[in-house]
């Protein structure tokens, strides 16, 4: 029988910082700098990483740059406006004719000629050749030929109504820093610099690993009059690659899909050896858990570091993370509903870390606007009294006081009259039909001492 008593269990948070911090271990390859949080003792709830080494890189084209991580500094190509610049609709004047005159007085202007001594003008249009002042348009009565003008204001001083060469930005000046998030305003401005593409940190690649001999993709087709013959009778369909490509795909990454694996020792260490050399980041489907097929932790300790087998919150107990290869390997474990948590949890701080992003995820003050079901939310998530379905506690309490285990609670949260958030506990497990009316969830803390929130505290939750 295998021996499970030397797993090794982390939090949600001590787990994604070990990782990083085995990332930033590796002599070569993608690398991070100044990870400083170590699996125990990290801040509840936050992620302590350095800055990104940014070897992995592409050139996008501007238009396609928008919500992607800039890899280098970006500056401009050349200085902007690159001549002296109109700053509006006008025309263009001489200086020199309002020079000797008393401030606000207007010279006579019946002898001016277009293209002498006057000139259209345009916002952004470059001022024409000898002009160096404008005045606004409305100040101007131009002639029905359009040759002759009179004007009834005097400009302020030499170069007023222009934007001098350089004004806006100077070659060479930085548009956007390395680590930046491309927003629409920012690829903007360094459009305005010249610049045509811009280095961005290459889009995380997924690799999802389902394995299990129960599982078959779905759509087989079902005869209810001949049941007992039915394709898949008896087996789950797979559709956590679904959810996998779903999610990746909406955190910025690249999808790559393995077919179903079955529970084999060589099928897993071969599919995880394949998917190592094409992928950033591997997920393996079968975490860590404990039935006489899964064979996932012994075959990632057989290939590299483990990290840790199981975490300390339910859904998503037997999640695990491994480094092989210099790639990091997230083990979720379950059905979809569970898996969802898992990969938030797990896999979307990894594609943040890889993108170049803080790997921490948001969390937004609630109030609670209901208790709590009372209730036990341990590693089996229904606290039942019967010894041989309830999972006993592995892994005790690091300090008196402090949670052993966390439960996943679903909510629904509404923003009140008054602004502020408020959540409704939602009944029923994940994946349940009253799961899908809940937009957020909490972790519940459970252990010794540790008192629930009541109705009316503050909770800090995350949105689904």
């Amino acid at each position: 029988m295998k021996d499970h008593s030397q797993h090794i269990q982390l939090s949600r948070e001590e787990a994604v910082a070990a990782t990083l911090a085995a990332l930033d271990a590796r002599p070569e390859g993608f690398g991070w700098r100044g990870v400083q949080a170590q699996a125990k003792g990290v801040d509840a709830g936050k992620f302590h990483v350095g800055k990104v080494e940014r070897k992995l890189v592409e050139r996008v084209s501007l238009a396609e740059s928008v919500g992607r991580v800039l890899a280098y500094d970006v500056c401009a190509v050349n200085d902007m406006p690159s001549a002296l610049t109109c700053a509006m609709d006008s025309i263009a004047l001489h200086w020199s004719d309002f020079a000797d005159l008393v401030d606000g007085e207007v010279p006579d202007t019946s002898s001016w000629v277009r293209g002498r001594d006057w000139e259209f003008a345009n916002t952004g249009v470059a001022m024409p050749e000898g002009f160096d002042t404008a005045i606004v348009i409305e100040h101007a009565k131009v002639s029905a030929d359009e040759q002759h003008v009179v004007i009834d204001a005097a400009p302020s001083k030499p170069g007023a109504g222009t934007r001098p060469v350089g004004s806006a930005m100077r070659r060479g000046d930085v548009l956007g820093r390395a680590g930046q998030l491309i927003t629409p305003d920012l690829a903007a401005r360094m459009g305005s610099g010249n610049n045509g593409s811009v280095p961005v940190v290459r889009r995380p690649r997924v690799a999802f690993i389902p394995t299990g001999n129960e599982l078959v993709a779905p759509g087989v087709p079902f005869d209810p009059e001949r049941a007992a013959s039915f394709a898949a009778r008896g087996r789950n369909f797979e559709t956590n690659s679904v959810l996998v490509k779903a999610k990746c795909e909406q955190w910025g990454g690249c999808f790559i899909p393995f077919d179903i694996v079955p529970d084999r020792r060589d099928a897993i260490e071969e599919a995880i050896a394949q998917a190592v050399e094409q992928a950033d980041i591997v997920v393996l489907n079968a975490g860590s858990s404990k039935g006489s097929d899964d064979w996932s932790c012994e075959v990632m300790e057989q290939m590299g570091q483990m990290i840790c087998h199981q975490t300390n919150h339910g859904p998503g107990h037997h999640s695990s993370f491994a480094i092989v290869d210099g790639t990091p390997i997230v083990g979720i474990s379950g059905p979809s509903a569970g898996a969802s948590f898992t990969l938030n949890f797990y896999l979307r701080p990894l594609m943040r870390a890889f993108s170049g992003l803080d790997p921490e995820v948001p969390r937004t003050p609630m109030v609670l606007a209901e208790a709590f079901p009372a209730g036990g939310h341990g590693p089996k998530g229904h606290g039942g009294t019967v010894r041989g379905e309830d999972r006993p506690a592995e892994h005790p309490a690091h300090k008196p006081g402090e949670p052993e285990f966390f439960g996943i609670k679903l909510l629904r949260a509404e923003r009140a009259e008054d602004g502020t958030l408020r959540a409704w506990p939602v009944p029923g497990r994940p994946g349940s039909p009253e799961s899908f009316e809940a937009n957020a969830y909490y972790m519940l803390p459970n252990g010794p001492g540790i008192k629930a929130p009541e109705r009316g505290d503050v909770i800090w939750a995350e949105w689904r």
